[in-house]
């Protein structure tokens, strides 16, 4: 994977001059721990996030500023132009109270949170940008050096956020826990086949596949829902090497993965410069997808996705 990875950043980014078929090929070759090093590091501290969404990552005890990513500013409104008021004044900057950013209200919130045993339980918190009132949901989890918090912006007019929206969503999530729990045991494919169908209703993905790992470490597409005119991707095999080790190993610590837009140009984090490394993105929502990956994508046809990782006995 390393390798791999290796070629594909010589190649310039844009995978043009990468020769994918190489990966399915023996080799011998040994690879530099230094070349192994810098690929983990890319994967877990890329140092960009996805734009759909802001990032602020806090000092868990002071509440202090480590980092933020270059969108934050313009997306909390807090720029010059957005609130005239501020003139030239920063607001968010390596070193603020990241509670200073947010409502009165909103920062008992974070305040909370930041002092919880289990941060992710509380998680997505509703939380308004004090300057321009625009409302986020905050989803946090802690990190080497504090505390990441992811910021989505949320409609007002979502209907997920009126009381007969949530109750619609949560009619739909039980009917279709409750399907699944009906289904008589030790019978996979239907069980994979009932997932797929469930799963492509509730988010309206244009395919939804089960991909299942096997012992050599390939894998299989073994259930599949689909838009009519797609062509079908059931019984394929791709090599080891389609989803390589490092992003195995992220998915068992973040289990659910969204890429909003492979196209979509990745958003610089900034931090402080006393911190010994990049910061880790592993658990971040807004983690933006590799270089290679996101190529790979717009080789597939593919524009999103959502995946979400089934482990079974730590596999």
């Amino acid at each position: 994977d390393a390798q791999l990875h290796a070629v594909f950043e010589q190649s310039g980014g844009t995978g043009k001059s990468f020769d994918y078929s190489k990966s399915v090929r023996t080799t011998n070759q040994s690879v530099p721990e230094e070349q192994v090093t810098a690929y983990l590091s890319k994967i877990q501290r890329g140092g960009h996030i996805q734009p759909f969404g802001c990032m602020i990552a806090a000092d868990d005890q002071s509440f202090r500023v480590i980092a933020y990513s270059e969108n934050a500013k313009d997306m909390l409104g807090l720029t010059p132009q957005a609130v005239p008021t501020l003139e030239k004044q920063e607001i968010l900057f390596v070193g603020a109270d990241v509670r200073i950013l947010f409502r009165p209200s909103s920062a008992v919130l974070l305040e909370k949170a930041f002092g919880a045993r289990e941060i992710t339980l509380l998680n997505p918190i509703w939380i308004h940008s004090k300057n321009s009132g625009k409302p986020f949901y905050a989803i946090l989890h802690r990190i080497d050096v504090g505390i990441v918090i992811d910021l989505e912006p949320a409609r007002t007019e979502d209907p997920a956020l009126s009381i007969a929206g949530a109750v619609q969503s949560q009619k739909l999530a039980v009917r279709a826990i409750s399907q699944l729990q009906s289904l008589p045991g030790g019978d996979i494919k239907l069980l994979c086949d009932t997932v797929v169908d469930s799963v492509r209703e509730l988010t309206g993905y244009d395919r939804v596949m089960v991909y299942k790992f096997h012992e050599d470490e390939h894998g299989e597409v073994v259930a599949e829902n689909k838009r009519v005119d797609l062509e079908p991707y059931i019984g394929l095999h791709y090599p080891s090497t389609d989803i390589p080790q490092a992003s195995r190993f992220l998915f068992k610590q973040n289990r659910v993965r969204m890429i909003v837009d492979c196209h979509a140009i990745p958003v610089r984090v900034i931090q402080d410069e006393g911190l010994m490394q990049p910061l880790c993105l592993v658990g971040s929502t807004l983690r933006a997808p590799h270089g290679c990956h996101a190529q790979y994508m717009e080789n597939m046809g593919s524009i999103a996705s959502l995946a979400m990782a089934v482990i079974i006995h730590g596999n």
